[in-house]
C-alpha cells in the first residue's frame, strides 16, 4: 500500500523514524490528514513501507508525546491534533544538502584573538588537568558559586605578588571571562544609578554588557595619562584600565591614579577595574593595580587569556567589602560559570610556582616581538607613519595619513592573507593595531613586507 502522506528516501543519512514522524507531522500542519483520521497500525505500516517496527513505533510515540497523535488502547492511532495552522508556522520538509563552509585561513594573523601556541605551557596545564580528573572525589559535584576556595586562595598569593592587590578569598569571585563578571557585579551595583562612565572603544564587549543591563554609558576623554575626572562626570560608575588606554600605552601615574581615588570618594563612585594583562608589561616593572591604593572604591578584574591558554575561560574579581556583604547574601542564587575542572587545575598550576615562571618567559618573548615588529614597519612602511608600542595591548599603533578608505585598507589587507586587529579612522588619520601576541617571531618581518605591498607604499 503507498502513503502520499509519507515520504522516506532509504539513502539519505537522517534516521527513518525520524523521516516518518517528519512526514506525518507535516501532513496534519497542511489539512492531508485531519482530527480523528485512523493511521495505519505498527505492524501494517512497517511492511508497507519495508521498515523496521522499531522505526515505525518511535515515529508514533515521539508525535503521541507532542500531541499530534493520540494511540487509542486496542483500537489503534488516531489524529489528535486540530487542522489550524498558520501557513507561516508551517515548516517544510526538504531535502537539505549541508554545507561546510571551511574556516578562513590567514597567512599573517595581526589580531588580538589568540597567542602563538608554541608559548603555550600545554605539557604541564595538562598534567594539572589529568590530576584533577584522577581526583573522583572531587569532580563529582558541582563547584562553588562564587569559584573554588582552594582557586581563591591562591589567586590571593599570586594578585598580592604580581599585582600588590588587597584581597581575601571571600571577596574574590570567579567566572568565565570579564563579561561574565561585569553580569554579576551590575547585578550588585544598584544604589550607584544606571549611568557608567568608560573610555569609549577601549572595551566594546563590557560596553554591550552595560548596555543591555540598561546603563546609559558616558564617553569619557582622555589625555596621553589617562582618564579625565571632573565635576562634569556625573555617573558613580567609571570603567577603567589602569594599565594602559586606546590612546596612551603607558599605565596611568601615580598623580593621576590618586586624582581617581580622591575623585571617586568625593562623588561616593565606585571604580571598576579591567586590568586587561597589566601584569604582562615587559619594558619596566609592572606598576601596581589601582586597587592596591583604595580596596574600598574599586572593583578589581583579572584574567589569563594571554597568559595561559585563551580558551581556558577563567576570570576573577576583587570586590570592596561592601558589594562582597551584597553578593554573599545573594550567592545561593548564582550558578558557577567556568569549569570546576580548570579552576582546581589552575589553583595547582599556580601554587606549583608555574604561572608566575611563564609569565617570566613570556614578558621576554613579548619584548622580543613588539621590537621586531615596530623596527620592521619603521624599515618598510612611509617614513611619516607615527609608530607606538601598546604593552599591555600586545600590539604595535601605527598611524598612517592617507587618502584612501579604511574598508580599502582592510579589504587588501584581508585579500592578501592578513588578518588586521582593531582599525580605526580620526582627524585623517588610520589607526591600525598589529597585535604580536599570534604570530610566530620569525614571520613578522614577512608579514609587515606582506602588508606594505598590499597597500602600495
Amino acid at each position: 500500500m503507498l502513503y502520499d502522506f509519507i515520504v522516506i528516501d532509504k539513502n539519505e543519512k537522517s534516521f527513518l523514524y525520524d523521516q516518518i514522524y517528519n512526514s506525518i507531522k507535516l501532513s496534519i500542519q497542511n489539512g492531508k490528514l485531519l482530527k480523528n483520521d485512523r493511521l495505519p497500525s505498527i505492524r501494517k505500516l512497517s511492511e508497507d513501507l519495508a521498515v523496521s517496527r522499531t522505526s515505525v513505533e518511535t515515529a508514533y510515540d515521539q508525535l503521541c508525546a507532542e500531541g499530534y497523535v493520540r494511540n487509542a488502547a486496542k483500537k489503534g492511532f488516531f489524529v489528535e491534533a486540530e487542522n489550524n495552522f498558520d501557513d507561516s508556522l508551517i515548516k517544510i520538509t526538504e531535502k537539505k544538502i549541508p554545507v561546510n563552509l571551511p574556516e578562513k585561513r590567514y597567512q599573517y594573523d595581526f589580531s588580538s584573538s589568540g597567542i602563538d601556541p608554541r608559548y603555550m605551557d600545554i605539557k604541564f596545564w595538562k598534567r594539572c588537568v589529568k590530576d584533577v580528573l584522577d581526583r573522583h572525589y572531587i569532580i563529582s559535584s558541582y563547584g562553588e558559586a562564587q569559584g573554588e576556595l582552594s582557586l581563591r586562595e591562591a589567586l590571593c598569593e599570586y594578585s598580592r605578588s604580581v599585582r600588590e592587590i588587597d584581597a581575601d578569598p571571600d571577596r574574590i569571585l570567579i567566572g568565565a571571562g570579564t563579561q561574565t563578571l561585569l553580569s554579576v557585579l551590575l547585578g550588585l551595583c544598584g544604589e550607584y544609578g544606571k549611568e557608567a562612565a568608560i573610555e569609549k572603544g577601549f572595551f566594546p564587549q563590557g560596553e554591550q554588557i552595560f548596555l543591555d543591563f540598561g546603563f546609559k554609558l558616558t564617553p569619557l576623554k582622555a589625555d596621553k595619562n589617562g582618564i579625565i575626572l571632573d565635576d562634569s562626570v556625573k555617573s558613580r560608575i567609571v570603567f577603567v584600565n589602569s594599565s594602559g588606554s586606546i590612546r596612551g600605552s603607558s599605565p596611568i601615574p601615580i598623580n593621576k591614579r590618586m586624582e581617581i581615588i580622591r575623585w571617586a570618594e568625593e562623588h561616593e563612585a565606585m571604580i571598576i577595574e579591567d586590568d586587561f594583562n597589566g601584569e604582562l608589561r615587559y619594558t619596566s616593572k609592572p606598576v601596581p593595580a589601582l586597587q592596591s591604593l583604595c580596596s574600598d572604591r574599586v572593583v578589581y578584574i583579572g584574567s589569563f587569556s594571554k597568559l595561559l591558554i585563551p580558551s581556558v575561560r577563567i576570570s576573577y574579581m576583587v570586590l570592596p567589602k561592601c558589594l562582597a556583604e551584597i553578593y554573599s547574601l545573594r550567592k545561593h542564587n548564582y550558578n558557577q560559570t567556568s569549569s570546576k575542572i580548570e579552576q582546581l587545575a589552575l589553583t595547582d598550576y599556580i601554587k606549583s610556582g608555574r604561572l608566575e615562571r611563564q609569565l617570566r618567559k613570556l614578558r621576554k618573548i613579548y619584548a622580543v616581538k613588539s621590537d621586531i615588529l615596530s623596527e620592521n614597519v619603521k624599515k618598510y612602511f612611509p617614513e611619516d607613519t607615527i609608530v607606538e608600542v601598546v604593552e599591555t595591548a600586545l600590539c604595535v599603533r601605527i598611524k598612517i595619513k592617507d587618502s584612501r578608505s579604511l574598508e580599502w585598507f582592510k579589504e587588501m589587507a584581508e585579500t592578501n592573507g592578513i588578518k588586521l586587529g582593531k582599525c580605526r579612522e580620526k582627524n585623517g588619520l588610520k589607526y591600525f593595531y598589529l597585535c604580536f601576541s599570534g604570530i610566530e617571531t620569525e614571520k613578522i618581518p614577512g608579514a609587515v613586507e606582506c602588508l606594505k605591498n598590499a597597500w602600495g607604499f
